[in-house]
């Protein structure tokens, strides 16, 4: 099945000028990368605003701001069709290709596999498939188009035992089934106990947390996990800024939103170029 997907900023701070490019990186990375891992086809189009978008395209959106520091919160709507909700923060293309992957892999947020739990003594747990938030810091994050965009890791993240020659995500920094990296987090459901836990990840200490009972009216597990996971958004938000990025996704958005006066890139300076000799060579063909 195509999806089609509408990206729409909801924010002053980001225009559908500064959208565009953004979601032509992801488009490619679902395209190129994505899609072929995880047997998805999707397009992504960026619209100027809400009614712009087609019915029948899942939405996600761009603010200024969400509840309780979230970076990023997926839902559905009243006709249960997935959305999701990013935060205009530092580094938001690496966010909105995070939520627009793990709505691709898992669209109602309730998919999980079945492992040993990490945690000893506790047996086996229920994995939520989460493509982004073990790899999901920006320092891991790679450019498509000069644009930074999430890692995510492969279906063989959770094969049971580690195996030579096998991709776990798709950088290779993944190194083995249920590897998480600096900055990243795994969750899990304990159906004993019905709690949510997952395994934090911060320089070499790692840390498992006990996030509370999942209450049975919850709107899904990775819901629930969105929740009670907004500390984790700094590693995404931290670490991003490298040479070779597109200016356009270069912005500094913190709590409230900003835009900092940059100085245009040599990726800038080649797509303007580029555009340039274009015009020139409309202009030739116009005066023929």
């Amino acid at each position: 099945m195509l999806i089609h997907i509408g990206l729409v900023s909801l924010t002053k701070e980001v225009s559908l000028a500064q959208l565009a490019p953004v979601s032509a990186a992801i488009q490619k990375q679902i395209s190129r990368d994505f899609g072929p891992i995880w047997n998805v086809e999707a397009t992504i189009d960026p619209f100027d605003k809400l009614e712009d978008v087609p019915v029948g395209y899942w939405h996600v959106l761009l603010q200024d701001e969400l509840p309780n520091g979230a970076a990023g919160l997926h839902k559905r709507d009243d006709d249960k069709q997935p959305f999701a909700l990013v935060a205009l923060t530092n580094n938001w293309p690496v966010f909105l290709s995070h939520e627009v992957l793990e709505m691709l892999a898992d669209p109602q947020g309730t998919l999980t596999r079945a492992g040993n739990s990490l945690k000893p003594g506790q047996g086996r747990v229920e994995y939520l498939l989460e493509v982004c938030d073990p790899c999901q810091s920006s320092k891991f994050a790679y450019s498509v188009n000069s644009i930074l965009v999430s890692d995510f890791y492969t279906p063989n993240y959770f094969d049971p035992v580690k195996s030579g020659g096998v991709r776990y995500s798709f950088s290779g920094q993944l190194r083995g089934p249920r590897d998480v990296l600096d900055g990243g987090y795994l969750s899990w459901f304990d159906p004993g106990s019905r709690h949510l836990f997952q395994l934090q990840i911060d320089g070499k200490k790692k840390t498992i947390l006990d996030r509370g009972e999942v209450p049975f009216g919850a709107e899904s597990l990775r819901a629930f996990s969105d929740r009670v996971s907004t500390d984790r958004r700094d590693a995404v938000i931290q670490g991003g800024s490298r040479r070779g990025l597109l200016l356009s996704a270069a912005g500094d958005f913190r709590k409230t939103a900003r835009f900092e006066k940059l100085t245009p890139t040599s990726v800038d300076d080649s797509q303007i170029a580029h555009a340039r000799n274009l015009r020139a060579q409309l202009e030739r063909v116009a005066a023929k």
